[in-house]
């Protein structure tokens, strides 16, 4: 035993007191001593002195697990080590052993609590929970853990706040428990929507040889996997069909050799039916065949493109426009439509071929920037074919040079033409011949031989004859135009050519005239006979004035927006979320022809590298341009495509605004189930009705509480083996959320190694000390031996000072005796 000072340089002021006897020294002695009492006493308290002294060590809890979980070898070991370990301490104070499962140990405890009775008993929380309540309050003791962490629950948060806030220190030993069978420890249930595929993941633990699973649905059997081996920890997957929205209740067996050596029940919460906007442009009944083709997980709700504009866009997760040409579709409902893509996270597929994208005239709308493809309209260089019929002169009056100049222009002319043109000569002089027939012009060397042959000869009256037989040679030629080319001096007097040529010029036939030599009347009839033919006029005087006549001119045209035929598909690269999409698709029968944009993910390709799918994100939301009909003649191949519908949902999925009206969240603590609601789609700002819904059909409302805008919360209490089903609703909007019963509804199932407590983390959090094994237990010496107590005096001085200050006050007031001879 000791006494200590917290300030022991208070004592200089014991110093003063000195002083203050000189000062106070006519009072009365009994007064000048209570005072110096009160001072002195007042000194000490500034001081802080503390009584150090030894007393016995605080109580210690050890809570030791013997389950059949363990094996012989490793309980024998932690008998050993938690009796050396017990005797040891029960020097340092008193001792107190819980037992979990087994039989009951033979120690020197100062007390022995044995679970196990119930499976209930084998709660780690319960029994932390009873350690800290044999500590005395006020007394931190220690508590050694010696366990493999498993429970038959997980609430043991309230267990470790308790040690916390009591400051008790838990050392762990965590022991290794047996080898099991092989269990189904935990099914990972995604959220999905109606008929989604459903993946579900199954975690496995133990050993085992020759396994498999099956899955049911009640009684219908939807997966199976297997056989195969487990040796420790498994995370096994299957893919499961769609089913419709509501619950469904899973079933899964783990079975060996045909016996069911496991199973897990779980709950499957279905959402409803992705909500489609679909509008049509062309095709009639195309909405129905859409929704045959996607099935149950889309609800396909037709509308016409007309009626966008002032539609509830947002109570729809995607809008899909199917050849809709722009003429239909205002520019303020394109602009609309593109501003609830950008702001609300509206998703927008757009397809078609005849009557979309470049066809359908959306080149610089508001929809055409949102588009992940650059529309664009090719120009086509069209080299039309001709036929062509020469007409030349040969009478004696083109004898010499006009004949020789003639000559040389109808050379010049039918070597512009091409085998897919045709090509005719007809001389007249007394009458009329064809000197080379209509024929296909794939022989032009033969043909300026012939040229070449005529001579002149004869008189000019047999013009009109011969510009009726270059017509007819042309009316019989399949040629894109018609041409007769005239060449002449002109020395012709009939007046009836012009009604001829104005005849010939209405059947599409144009006449063009070449004069060579001859008169200005001549000129201004030839000129007169161009003009009247719709030709052109051409004068030749010598060989230094001699023209090409082409009558070949290309001519730019529209390319077709929409080809047609079989197109082989290329994936591109996948993208991100686009993995399952990109797997090339039969063949195409046709498609709108548009380029691509450099940030875009374009998914399939054509052969020729045009693109056919791609996608972008726009602002919130997503737009995803397919170049054909998904229900029409471009995609007409595709209908016996087995996976057509899947992969169109897909398609349609990805693109959609996937966010759940509401995060739902669901969390169990023993029976007692919290449910978290954050609103996510929609600005709102109502109460939801939560509703929590029962095996048989039953249904409770529950009353949410508004935690900020937009979460609620509720508690309700279910029983621990039951599943908990709840739905969150507002408007025509629901939300699913399912929550299975504790260990898969199996009270027999072993517990998981995912379900353990992390003993070495509670060790740090509670200032304890982590064991690796329990030789390392018995091995560690008493942690305290005999403890030093400390007692703090201030406070009782203080309590001192005041009272001999009331002392000094009482003994002045007191009235002075009086003797009785006084009296």
């Amino acid at each position: 035993m000791s006494l200590t000072f917290l300030h022991p340089e208070a004592g200089w002021l014991l110093l003063l007191l000195p002083v203050f006897v000189w000062w106070a020294r006519k009072a009365a002695p009994l007064r000048l001593v209570l005072r110096l009492a009160v001072f002195a006493a007042l000194i000490a308290a500034l001081a802080q002195p503390s009584l150090i002294y030894p007393r016995r060590g605080a109580p210690q809890v050890f809570v030791v697990d013997q389950g059949d979980r363990l094996s012989p070898a490793v309980r024998e070991q932690v008998r050993e080590a938690v009796t050396a370990a017990v005797a040891r301490r029960r020097a340092d104070g008193p001792v107190t052993v819980i037992q979990r499962g087994g039989a009951p140990l033979k120690l020197r405890a100062d007390r022995f609590v044995l679970l196990g009775a119930k499976p209930s008993d084998d709660s780690l929380t319960k029994a932390l929970a009873l350690a800290l309540n044999v500590l005395p309050q006020g007394a931190k003791g220690r508590i050694t853990l010696v366990s493999d962490g498993l429970s038959t629950d997980r609430d043991w948060g309230r267990a470790v706040d308790g040690l916390l806030s009591r400051g008790v220190a838990v050392d762990t030993v965590t022991l290794a428990a047996g080898r099991q069978d092989a269990f189904i420890a935990r099914v990972a249930t995604p959220v999905v929507g109606a008929g989604e595929h459903i993946p579900l993941h199954v975690g496995l633990e133990g050993a085992g040889q020759g396994l498999s699973i099956a899955v049911f649905d009640g009684a219908r059997r939807v997966a199976a996997i297997g056989p195969f081996d487990l040796d420790g920890a498994l995370t096994v997957s299957l893919s499961l069909p769609g089913e419709p929205s509501g619950y469904h209740a899973l079933r899964l067996e783990l079975s060996r050799d045909g016996q069911v050596v496991s199973r897990y029940q779980t709950d499957l919460a279905v959402q409803d039916p992705l909500p489609l906007l679909y509008a049509n442009g062309r095709q009639a009944g195309a909405g129905a065949a859409l929704q045959r083709l996607l099935g149950d997980g889309v609800r396909v709700e037709t509308r016409a493109p007309a009626t966008l504009g002032t539609m509830n866009l947002a109570a729809y997760r995607a809008v899909m426009l199917d050849d809709v040409p722009a003429s239909a579709l205002s520019a303020s409902s394109q602009a609309r439509l593109v501003a609830a893509v950008r702001e609300g996270g509206l998703g927008l597929v757009v397809s078609g071929g005849e009557a979309a994208f470049a066809p359908g005239g959306y080149a610089d709308t508001p929809l055409a920037a949102a588009l992940p493809v650059e529309i664009r309209q090719d120009e086509l260089t069209e080299d039309p074919s001709v036929a062509l019929a020469v007409v030349i002169d040969t009478s004696g009056s083109m004898l010499g040079a006009p004949l020789d100049l003639g000559k040389q222009v109808a050379r010049l002319a039918v070597r512009k033409l091409t085998p897919a043109d045709s090509v005719g000569v007809v001389e007249f002089y007394g009458g009329r011949q064809w000197v080379a027939p209509m024929q296909p012009a794939r022989d032009i060397p033969e043909v300026e031989r012939a040229i070449g042959r005529v001579q002149a000869q004869g008189g000019s009256e047999h013009l009109f004859g011969a510009l009726q037989e270059a017509y007819y040679g042309l009316q019989n030629t399949q040629a894109r135009y018609r041409h007769i080319l005239v060449i002449s001096d002109a020395g012709v007097n009939a007046d009836r050519y012009p009604q001829l040529i104005r005849h010939i010029a209405e059947d599409q036939v144009s006449v063009s005239t070449v004069l060579v030599g001859g008169s200005a009347e001549g000129e201004a009839r030839m000129a007169q006979w161009a003009r009247l033919g719709r030709g052109r006029f051409y004068v030749v005087n010598d060989e230094f004035s001699l023209v090409e006549i082409n009558l070949k001119q290309p001519q730019q045209k529209p390319e077709p927006g929409v080809k047609r035929g079989g197109f082989v598909l290329a994936a591109s690269a996948p993208a991100y979320g686009w993995s399952g999409l990109t797997a090339p698709p039969p063949a195409l029968d046709g498609y709108a022809r548009v380029g691509g944009r450099p940030l875009a993910d374009t998914l399939l390709r054509t052969g020729t590298g045009d693109p056919v799918l791609a996608s972008w994100q726009w602002g919130a939301g997503r737009v995803t341009a397919l170049m054909t009909e998904p229900v029409g003649e471009g995609a007409a191949g595709w209908r016996n495509w087995d996976g057509y519908g899947d992969w169109l949902r897909r398609l349609i999925a990805r693109t959609a605004d996937r966010r759940p009206d509401w995060d739902v969240r669901l969390g169990r603590v023993g029976g007692q189930v919290s449910i978290v609601a954050q609103r996510v789609r929609g600005g709102g700002d109502g109460v939801p009705s939560l509703r929590l819904l029962g095996d048989g059909g039953g249904e409770q409302f529950l009353a949410p509480v508004a935690r900020a805008p937009g979460l609620f919360t509720a508690t309700v209490q279910v029983a621990s083996d039951r599943p908990v089903r709840v739905e969150v609703g507002e408007a025509e909007s629901v939300t699913r959320a399912a929550l299975p019963a504790f260990a898969g509804g199996d009270p027999d199932r072993p517990l998981s190694e995912a379900d353990a407590m992390p003993l070495d983390q509670l060790s740090r959090l509670t200032g304890g000390e982590a064991f690796d094994t329990v030789a390392a237990l018995a091995a560690k010496p008493g942690f305290q031996g005999e403890e030093a107590a400390a007692l703090d005096l201030w406070g009782w001085l203080c309590w001192l000072a005041l009272a001999l200050y009331l002392a000094d006050i009482l003994y002045r007031r007191w009235p002075p005796r009086r003797t009785a001879a006084g009296a």
